[in-house]
């Protein structure tokens, strides 16, 4: 196990304990030190999301489940507002409230499919040589792709790396729902 995926499977675990000791903490002298504790980690977590995002498959991984979290939030928070007041008063902040309902049901839906169908489906199976490894253009945030066999897959950025010096054959179980190669055998170089 990396750093990078060492890091990226402590994430969801740092939460639940965080959110554990801020609520134990809550009516106490040292919910303030354990706040700005619980904020300093997030930030970093943050910032190393923010720019080693395709670093492991774990990181991938939590990305979607944070999407997914994301998702429920948005739902809940405009769920749980009362609304007051004549029907004109309440006919644009109900439409909002909808917006944002439905926004947060596509996020929700969109990142629980790939998560359902990476690990609760059969993965794909594909043999053969890498034929080409490049970058996605049109953004600051591109993926790493590589064409096997004639497939073109998604990887994590040391698994690119590997695979466009070498270019080998390999044989990588691919995820039904993100495309991210989970699995990788080499066969030959």
């Amino acid at each position: 196990m990396s750093t990078a995926e060492f890091i990226a499977a402590c994430f969801w675990p740092f939460i639940v304990l965080a959110a554990l000791a801020l609520w134990k903490a809550r009516n106490s002298a040292a919910f303030p030190f354990i706040g700005k504790i619980v904020f300093v980690v997030c930030a970093a977590y943050l910032g190393l999301l923010l720019f080693y995002d395709k670093s492991s498959i774990i990181a991938v991984n939590d990305v979607h489940v944070g999407l997914v979290v994301l998702g429920l939030a948005m739902i809940g928070s405009q769920l749980r507002q009362p609304l007051y007041g004549s029907w004109r008063d309440r006919a644009k902040p109900l439409a909002f409230m909808i917006l944002i309902v439905l926004l947060g049901a596509g996020l929700a839906l969109y990142a629980g499919r790939m998560l359902v169908l990476d690990h609760l489906t059969s993965r794909i199976v594909i043999e053969g040589r890498v034929d080409r490894a490049w970058r996605s253009t049109g953004s600051r945030r591109a993926d790493y792709l590589v064409r096997i066999a004639g497939q073109t897959v998604k990887v994590t950025a040391p698994l690119y790396e590997r695979l466009e010096r070498f270019k080998p054959v390999v044989s990588v179980e691919v995820g039904r729902g993100s495309n991210y190669v989970y699995g990788i055998e080499y066969l030959a170089n």
